[in-house]
């Protein structure tokens, strides 16, 4: 039997196909219709170089927004420039100076309990910038949601992208909501958010002895060692067409059989070409998931996870600092700085 090496380098049997045709929907296209903005834009294009050295598929286009999708887009570009703006406005609009101090500008939030900051400048431009990123990431969950209906697919990505967002409206406003104050959140800068992380650990204890966080850890790391053994087996034995997974999900042929086969072997059970992709969004759903337990625990379980882990037996006691001294441990003397977003002292 003739064979050939396939785009991805791979040895496949059977004739060598035709060039592949632009992936694109015959007119008309099932996102096409009412919507007023359901248009696709601009004609598909291909850049060999990616097709080549970066093993993609190498065609860029059609763009297709719609509705939800043009306003995702306005409302992000709107908080972008918005942002720029208020952190141009801290360097007196100097552009070198900002590009210069581009990781340490930031907008810090409200500090002052909850509802709308008295200025702008005293956290209003943080609650405008948030505002609006949350308007843009709801929109771009409806266009996904407005996809798979317009498709008939099975919700599966919204409900997948439903997970990071809670994760974020637990940093952002549900947990500063539960703590009473908007200083709670993150700022919003490059520095700042690597601040606030570091910071929140130290708030509430060490964060790493968080149980939430172990969990998290557990799926970050099941997730990586399900893509590894997952890439690795549909390569060995993509030579038998155990890559074309879709057809391979309605009837299985030899490459996914000894797939399945070598992992039955190795430990005693086995995924599906369709089961293995349900554990591949479930890991990454678990991990969200735990991440939002993680903020919002904080503050209700306990106001600290050291002491927290020692009462339940899940850490050792560090020597003989007794409960009390941590419970009651002196907070860091604040650092005062006269510019905000300029490096401190």
């Amino acid at each position: 039997m003739a064979t050939y090496i396939d785009q991805y380098g791979i040895r496949v049997g059977g004739p060598q196909p035709l060039p592949p045709k632009p992936l694109e929907y015959a007119e008309p296209s099932p996102l096409d219709g009412s919507d007023p903005l359901g248009v696709r834009i601009g004609k598909p294009f291909t850049i060999p170089f990616l097709q080549d050295k970066l093993l993609v598929d190498g065609q860029f286009g059609t763009f297709w927004l719609g509705t939800f999708g043009t306003l995702s887009i306005a409302f992000f570009f709107a908080g972008l420039v918005m942002w720029a703006g208020a952190c141009l406005a801290q360097v007196h609009g100097h552009l070198e100076l900002f590009f210069q101090y581009f990781a340490n500008v930031q907008i810090l939030p409200p500090d002052g309990g909850l509802g709308y900051a008295p200025t702008l400048e005293s956290g209003g431009w943080w609650q405008w910038c948030v505002g609006l990123f949350a308007l843009s990431v709801l929109c771009w969950l409806g266009r996904a949601f407005e996809h798979c209906r317009r498709h008939k697919w099975r919700p599966w990505l919204p409900f997948g992208f439903i997970v990071p967002i809670m994760w974020m409206g637990a940093v952002y406003f549900f947990h500063p909501v539960l703590m009473g104050t908007w200083a709670e959140a993150p700022q919003l800068g490059w520095y700042g958010d690597l601040d606030w992380a570091n910071n929140f650990s130290i708030r509430w204890g060490n964060f790493y002895y968080n149980p939430f966080h172990q969990w998290a850890i557990a799926s970050l790391f099941g997730t990586s060692l399900l893509l590894g053994a997952h890439a690795g087996t549909i390569l060995a034995t993509a030579s038998e067409g155990s890559h074309h997974e879709v057809a391979e999900i309605k009837e299985l042929h030899s490459g996914s059989i000894k797939a399945m086969l070598f992992w039955k072997w190795t430990m005693g059970f086995n995924a599906t070409p369709k089961s293995i992709h349900v554990w591949l969004w479930a890991f990454p759903a678990a991990l969200g998931t735990a991440c939002f337990c993680g903020i919002m625990a904080n503050g209700i379980f306990t106001d600290n996870w050291y002491v927290w882990g020692v009462d339940h037996g899940t850490v050792k006691q560090y020597g003989p600092i007794s409960r009390d001294a941590i419970l009651h441990r002196p907070l860091a003397v604040p650092i005062e700085v006269d510019q905000p977003g300029l490096p401190r002292p």
